[in-house]
């Protein structure tokens, strides 16, 4: 009976490891503004540079809210030039994976100019958490296989990343050979070229600066407490948004705005059970509504989308 209960305590820990953490827990967090700085020093096959990946902002993508990452890099000797590599729009599927569901390969930054995926692709799936986990896809002459070769890998003060080696394929040889480094709330923090045919080349690009908030970090200390007290529509809204308490009495109530990172970027007061606000200063983004009397506190996630 004793060994069974170990038995049982030992399987009941593995299932909480491996199942309390989702891929998304290993990605920027889905923020506006949030944003991972690398550099990579010059070497003997790469010219030095930096590299940012920036959540830059949202848009609706088949019918939901989606985060466009920006990439660009700085070369060390031109430093005028930012070149912008990626645009990808990324989204939560709400079991954790992170989800590739559209692409800009204009650079524009517009959703109306990019390719919207019919099926998403999954970007950082949850399968990344177990060690030894492949998976192979193709984009047009090239076949790409990741290998997940660590989920314990130490860089710098971040422990138990995850390492993600991933091989191209091109025209039956190896092609490329990259790993990307993911941290419990950071993201990617260190990537390696091991290999590269065409060009050989070989690099390591640090982590040099990060900004990883969480949309809702300033907004989850217990002073919001009912949701049901406030409507908004339309949600997402572009210009006009309509505000409707549910208990007001006519009495005098505070209306805060706070953007994604939790900074208040519009107050005002309103006595009325229905409001109208004028949000044209407001530019696409997640927002956090606050209103509060004497009586009452209500809380209302807000999407702008122009």
């Amino acid at each position: 009976m004793k060994k069974n209960i170990i038995l049982f305590t030992l399987l009941f820990t593995m299932i909480i490891n491996v199942y309390s953490q989702t891929a998304s827990d290993y990605y920027l967090p889905l923020c506006v503004g949030n944003y991972g700085a690398f550099d990579t020093p010059e070497s003997g096959t790469y010219g030095g540079r930096k590299t940012v990946y920036h959540l830059k902002q949202t848009d609706i993508v088949a019918g939901e809210l989606a985060y466009l990452q920006e990439a660009y890099e700085i070369g060390d000797y031109t430093p005028n030039d930012t070149s912008i590599f990626q645009q990808f729009w990324l989204r939560n599927d709400g079991n954790g994976n992170i989800l590739l569901v559209a692409i800009n390969l204009q650079g524009t930054g517009s959703i109306n100019d990019a390719i919207i995926l019919e099926v998403p692709h999954q970007y950082l799936p949850n399968e990344y958490l177990t060690l030894g986990y492949s998976r192979c896809f193709v984009f047009g002459d090239e076949t790409t296989y990741d290998t997940v070769v660590s989920v314990s890998a130490i860089v710098g003060t971040y422990t138990n990343c995850i390492v993600v080696r991933e091989t191209t394929i091109r025209d039956a040889e190896i092609n490329i050979i990259d790993e990307y480094y993911y941290a419990p709330n950071a993201g990617i923090v260190k990537m390696q070229r091991l290999y590269h045919r065409e060009e050989p080349q070989e690099y390591i690009a640090s982590l040099i600066d990060i900004l990883a908030s969480d949309c809702n970090v300033d907004l989850q200390n217990g002073e919001f407490v009912d949701e049901n007290l406030i409507t908004i529509y339309p949600n997402p809204a572009s210009y006009i948004v309509n505000l409707k308490i549910q208990n007001s009495n006519n009495e005098l109530l505070k209306l805060n705005i706070y953007n994604a990172l939790g900074i208040l970027v519009k107050t005002l007061s309103i006595s009325k059970k229905e409001n109208q606000v004028n949000v044209s200063d407001l530019t696409n983004g997640i927002y956090f509504t606050k209103v509060s009397s004497d009586n009452f506190t209500a809380k209302q996630k807000l999407v702008i989308n122009k």
